[in-house]
């Protein structure tokens, strides 16, 4: 079997269950072990997208929200292809996509759509992306223990973290929050995610919001950023009108963390689950985390100017 994973977390999984030799295709944001051997990058950062007619530059919009570089997807004749597809309508653009597939490749190709856009569909993801290579039972072991492992902490640490107000912020230039699978963990482990009250998911919004909606907790964690990326916004967020008249703030429960890891719904899923009951609960990094996987500012590093 040939498979082109579209997306980074696609082919982490793909690695963790052992068919890396079966990946002729990556993104460029994939990283790829060595024993996977050297599979074709058929992505680019985003710039001019898809091909010269109608149909390629659906199918490359449609596969990718980077350019993908149709001819060379083509020309590896994959059997199966791994996508986060971004029409309104996954399921009749797969149903086309796979027709204008077998004209291109000369044979037949599966494309497959996940979006674990919240925790049950993550690990419907497990399951799918497993069950595609022909070994289900990877997928339902790894949703398993992952779920378990929620639970447990869920179970463990519900006084201290039910019903806190959340706020997560992929974003603070400008201010954006969190959407999809992270506000929806937040709820399954019992805290109350902030979420923009007209729907306008990934849009800029404004600091009044969060100082109305009474944030217990901010997880700062711009996308794609390392953790001391994520510590350095707060000279920005220092900045902010009515900063400190959020309860979050003028409690200390501010958590810095890296996009690059919170987001993630790969098989290490478990880390970005440990980080936000972390954040929850009130507990030091370490604790059911990594040393240093986060950094929460306490009360004297945000009012610190108040002693000097």
């Amino acid at each position: 079997m040939r498979i082109v994973s579209l997306q980074p977390y696609f082919t982490e999984l793909l690695l963790s269950f052992g068919a890396g030799t079966k990946v002729c295709g990556v993104t460029h944001h994939c990283v790829v072990a060595p024993e996977a051997g050297r599979p074709a990058v058929v992505t680019a950062a985003r710039g001019g997208r898809g091909g010269s007619s109608g149909d390629d530059q659906r199918l490359a919009c449609g596969l990718s929200t980077d350019t993908l570089n149709l001819p060379a997807l083509v020309e590896l004749k994959p059997d199966l292809i791994l996508a986060q597809c971004t029409e309104d309508e996954p399921a009749s653009f797969v149903s086309w996509a796979e027709g204008v597939l077998e004209r291109r490749c000369g044979k037949r190709v599966v494309v497959q759509h996940f979006n674990p856009d919240s925790v049950e569909k993550l690990y419907a993801t497990f399951e799918g992306v497993a069950e595609s290579i022909g070994n289900s039972r990877l997928g339902r072991e790894l949703a398993q223990r992952t779920k378990a492992q929620i639970q447990d902490w869920t179970r463990n640490f519900y006084e201290r973290a039910r019903n806190k107000k959340v706020t997560v912020l992929a974003s603070v230039e400008p201010l954006c929050l969190a959407s999809g699978l992270i506000p929806d963990l937040v709820r399954v482990v019992t805290g109350q995610p902030q979420e923009r009250a007209d729907g306008k998911e990934g849009t800029p919004f404004g600091w009044d919001e969060v100082v109305d909606f009474r944030t217990d907790v901010i997880i700062v964690s711009p996308c794609g950023s390392t953790l001391q990326q994520s510590v350095e916004t707060l000279k920005a967020l220092e900045a902010i009108p009515e900063w400190e008249s959020v309860p979050a703030v003028k409690r200390g429960e501010v958590i810095f963390c890296s996009g690059a890891t919170l987001y993630s719904p790969g098989p290490e899923f478990i880390k970005s689950a440990a980080i936000v009951i972390s954040a929850l609960a009130g507990l030091d990094s370490g604790y059911i985390t990594l040393k240093d996987e986060y950094f929460r500012l306490r009360f004297l590093e945000l009012h610190r100017h108040r002693f000097v």
